[in-house]
């Protein structure tokens, strides 16, 4: 019976509902990414994500019916800065997954067990208007209006990669996300609109030396919080994506995607130091993708300037 291997495992969207993947998961839904913050604050995060479906397969994959149930663990840290008196955040998140996957590979069943670490994430993200940088103590008396931010997220192939197997734990390839946002407060209520786009680097040794690579994947994203008192909201959000056909060798094949998701998060700090959060994620697709649900919880501890 051949055997098939997980792709990429972006745990750093699927934890934090999610902080996912190229090409399959790439609408992350994060309410309140550009929300203000105090600086001079450190915070690490431990997060834990069970997932079940076609589960970040790469469509240009020979892997057909692919049904997988994914645990995955994650350890971030975020470091909160002020860059040109303006709110920034710096945001590392290294992933681990085990799980099981059954599928067809070229026309033969296969089944599949493994583990290991997925592709680290790097992210800057800095608000240009509307947040400036403050300390706790003045950061008390601000109160949000509209802001306006942009991020960058880089995706490091970090992960071990074997060029004879169809799927793996990373995707041999950088890819580099840039957004920009805008979020406006009104009371309780939180709207945010948030549009990027995934470029993909070409991965020169796929499946024994072919060159795989993908166009740019374009997503629209929008969130909606509601907030009971500082640091405990609700929130939830949809995103829509399309693009990111595949070519292999130089040939397109039949792998444009229009995906959708579906999320709600809940976030609760326990005192200044500690938070916890959950998230829910349904993913749905017109095109190729995945379609699976993710259930995800996040513990945070923090220090610094509280």
């Amino acid at each position: 019976m051949p055997s098939i291997h997980p792709p990429c495992i972006p745990v750093f969207a699927i934890v934090a509902a999610l902080f996912v993947s190229q090409p399959s998961l790439a609408q992350e839904l994060e309410p309140r990414t550009y929300s203000n913050t105090p600086t001079d604050v450190n915070i690490v995060t431990l997060a834990y994500a069970s997932s079940s479906g076609n589960v970040l397969l790469d469509p240009s994959l020979p892997v057909d019916d692919l049904d997988g149930k994914l645990n995955i663990g994650a350890i971030g840290y975020t470091r909160t800065l002020g860059l040109l008196n303006r709110n920034a955040k710096f945001k590392a998140y290294v992933p681990y997954a085990f799980g099981d996957w059954v599928g067809t590979l070229e026309g033969k069943p296969a089944t599949r067990d493994a583990q290991g670490f997925g592709d680290i994430r790097l992210k800057m993200e800095w608000n240009i208007l509307g947040a400036p940088a403050l300390s706790s103590r003045d950061f008390v008396s601000w109160q949000q209006k509209t802001l306006v931010g942009t991020s960058v997220l880089v995706v490091m192939p970090t992960s071990d990669y074997n060029s004879n197997r169809v799927l793996n734990l990373g995707a041999n390839r950088w890819s580099v996300r840039p957004e920009i946002g805008v979020s406006h407060s009104i009371d309780n209520f939180t709207l945010e609109l948030i549009a990027n786009v995934w470029l993909f680097g070409d991965n020169n040794n796929f499946a024994g030396g072919n060159q795989l690579a993908q166009d740019p994947l374009y997503v629209l994203k929008g969130h909606l919080v509601y907030s009971l008192r500082p640091g405990f909201w609700f929130g939830a959000g949809v995103g829509f994506g399309r693009g990111g056909r595949t070519r292999l060798n130089g040939e397109y094949r039949a792998t444009r995607q229009e995906n959708f998701r579906y999320g709600v998060q809940v976030r609760y700090p326990i005192n200044k130091q500690h938070g916890v959060g959950a998230s829910y994620l349904s993913a749905k697709n017109d095109g190729a993708g995945a379609e699976f649900n993710v259930f995800a919880l996040n513990y945070n501890y923090a220090w610094g300037d509280l």
